[in-house]
């Protein structure tokens, strides 16, 4: 019979979901723990009416909390079977196995979780090593998901200019940006939202998100950028969590190699944008998320986490 995980393996768990990537740093998910099942649940409660009204950008979030939750029970040396759920409030299910040696690479990944950055600022100039590129490439491919470095960076830069208009002037999106600004800093924040010092203040892809005084950007600016865009066959839920899950395996080697990124949704949201996006730069399938990586030439400060304690729903069901 396989044995449940002792409490303070499951706060080994409990930590490396809390420090997963989310939309505005939001943590739309809550673990439900039942003997040698984890339930992975989506809290619909959190919503961003104007930036993410489908919630594709939550389920992504949860996809990036599925790789990790699923990387720490390989790390505990017991192996796992991850079923996702196609609707209602559990987006997957972690089915913890017997005693099982984690590989090279998944723990490397795990070890990572606790460096990883979301960075809007520049990088270094220097560009990413071949090899390097590789890799990471390599650790995001998956069925149904495609990892592709974006072609027609005049045709990209086009779209994220019209995306950067339309944005700025957006009262409502603007407003629901404010209130997800965190005014909080350093090691000990605590809650959910963005860093202000985490903001950048050039254009897209650096600033990553658009507010009212962001710069169009031109061929210039990606240019000097390492980017890879996420795209799934379909665009169904599972679609959105395998792309989140995946982008997090990227996510987590980059930080393996010294690197650190941060990813680019709000332009996706736009009437229009996607299927323009999958014409003008070729790309074969639903772009869900741009990814922009690189040395960082500043260090990037860690964003603040809710109580760990919140990742639990009360008796009775999430809240």
């Amino acid at each position: 019979m396989t044995a449940a995980l002792t409490s303070e393996q499951l706060g080994v768990l409990a930590r490396a979901v809390s420090r997963a990537p989310s939309v505005h740093n939001s943590q739309p998910w809550q673990l439900l723990v039942r003997g040698t099942e984890v339930d992975l649940l989506e809290r619909r409660d959190v919503e961003l009416r104007r930036h993410d009204p489908a919630g594709r950008d939550r389920v992504l979030s949860c996809g990036a909390a599925l790789t990790n939750l699923e990387l720490a029970v390989r790390a505990l040396g017991r192996d796992c079977h991850v079923d996702l759920r196609d609707s209602g409030d559990v987006v997957a299910t972690v089915t913890i196995g017997r005693p099982r040696a984690t590989s090279a690479r998944a723990y490397a990944q795990y070890q990572a979780i606790g460096r990883r950055r979301s960075h809007r600022h520049r990088f270094f100039h220097n560009r990413v090593p071949a090899a390097v590129h590789r890799a990471l490439v390599a650790a995001g491919e998956t069925t149904g998901v495609h990892v592709v470095p974006p072609a027609h960076l005049d045709k990209l830069a086009e779209l994220l200019g019209f995306a950067t208009r339309v944005l700025r002037e957006d009262r409502g999106y603007q407003r629901e940006l404010e209130t997800w600004i965190a005014h909080t800093h350093g090691q000990a924040a605590v809650g959910d939202g963005i860093a202000e010092d985490a903001l950048g203040s050039e254009a897209l892809p650096v600033a990553g998100l658009v507010r009212t005084a962001t710069p169009v950007p031109d061929d210039a600016v990606l240019a000097a950028e390492n980017l890879l865009v996420f795209c799934t066959d379909t665009d169904m839920r599972a679609d959105r969590l395998a792309a989140g899950a995946a982008l997090q395996r990227v996510w987590l080697t980059a930080a393996s190699k010294a690197l650190v990124g941060s990813v680019i949704t709000q332009p996706l949201h736009l009437t229009g944008f996607r299927a323009r996006l999958v014409s003008e730069l070729a790309l074969p399938g639903v772009p869900q998320a741009i990814f922009r990586f690189g040395y960082p030439a500043v260090p990037a400060a860690p964003s603040p986490r809710l109580p760990l304690g919140e990742l639990f729903p009360p008796a009775g069901g999430t809240r």
